[in-house]
């Protein structure tokens, strides 16, 4: 196993901003005319998407906008701001003001990897955001070629082991959830891959489809459209009982694995001191497009599990999967 070791910063000002918070950045506690009125007839909210048009999250975004922008009486302009593995999005929405008006995909536990890695130079952590709430949850797969000669998890983990840091696995980016997920296989299993980063989950499926890599872990959704065309097979889902979406791929349980289940968690985010008016408008918004059957079903179509998480059990998720998390994130930056 791996030795991990403590991630250290010297941004004091970043070291105070985390301090004022246990759970996440507060939203405002004064309330203000314009808190109560939210929000004005006519006004444009923008959903910030800290990736590609076309993308899982943009994919999503564009399901769930149309009924909350019902609900609100407002527009709801989704607006892709793709770059830096999603820190110039998630940039742009940190700094962005405080009125209600924007708030950004802030997915758990993918965001860990993007302010905890110095490499990518975020100007933003934990408190630089308050959720609202979360919508759905995605569960994490592992896929392989359609020629590939792994016809199970277990010939392939057997390989594995046979021939350490030498099987090769694609992820979409450094310190991403690919990235963890993949380091917490390797310790609580004993496996030692040959990781190989893309720039994007698209990249990364491709990588697949190409026989580039010896197979890629991702959310199912990312792999559902080339799953079911029959150019990626899927050998596991980390999970304890089977998805309803890919039912006839077994579980990493029943494959005799012991591994804690894992899921990505579409979480979204206003910037940190936002009224708590505001946030709780916004949370009554996203919860009740969550709960309409016709998103619940557009959700399913994308192979994302509609699933409801409200603005405080978020913040104390991301609490919780950040103290997880930043050693495992402070190790593989030393190691790969």
């Amino acid at each position: 196993m791996k030795k991990a070791t403590t991630l250290i910063t010297t941004a004091v000002a970043a070291s105070m901003a985390l301090a004022l918070s246990a759970c996440g950045g507060q939203a405002g506690s004064t309330t203000s005319a314009a808190a109560v009125d939210f929000p004005k007839s006519g006004t444009t909210i923008e959903w910030i998407v800290p990736s590609a048009a076309g993308a899982g999250n943009d994919i999503l975004a564009r399901i769930v906008a149309p009924a909350m922008q019902e609900d609100l009486g407002a527009n709801i302009k989704v607006v892709n701001k793709e770059g830096g593995s999603q820190v110039v999005g998630l940039n742009y929405a940190a700094q962005a003001k405080p009125d209600g008006q924007t708030f950004v995909n802030t997915n758990i536990p993918s965001i860990l990897g993007r302010y905890l890695d110095p490499s990518k130079k975020a100007a933003f952590d934990r408190s630089s955001f308050t959720p609202i709430g979360s919508f759905a949850t995605n569960s994490v797969v592992i896929g392989v070629n359609k020629d590939s000669k792994y016809k199970s998890i277990k010939e392939l983990f057997d390989a594995v082991k046979a021939a350490p840091g030498k099987i090769t696995v694609g992820t979409d980016s450094r310190a991403g959830d690919d990235h963890i997920n993949l380091r917490l296989l390797e310790d609580q299993l004993g496996l030692d891959f040959n990781i190989v980063h893309y720039n994007s989950g698209a990249d990364k499926v491709a990588a697949i489809v190409s026989g580039e890599v010896d197979f890629a872990l991702g959310g199912v959704s990312s792999f559902f459209g080339q799953y079911k065309s029959g150019d990626i097979k899927l050998l596991t889902v980390i999970e304890d009982t089977p998805s309803s979406f890919v039912p006839d791929v077994p579980t990493l349980k029943s494959a005799g694995y012991d591994v804690k289940p894992m899921s990505s968690t579409f979480s979204l985010s206003v910037p940190s001191k936002t009224p708590k008016e505001i946030v709780a408008k916004l949370e009554a918004s996203l919860k009740k497009a969550a709960e309409t059957p016709a998103v619940q079903e557009k959700l399913k179509g994308a192979a994302t599990q509609p699933a409801w998480v409200s603005a405080a059990d978020v913040s104390k998720l991301w609490e919780q999967r950040e103290a997880e998390i930043k050693p495992i994130i402070a190790e593989l930056l030393q190691q790969k």
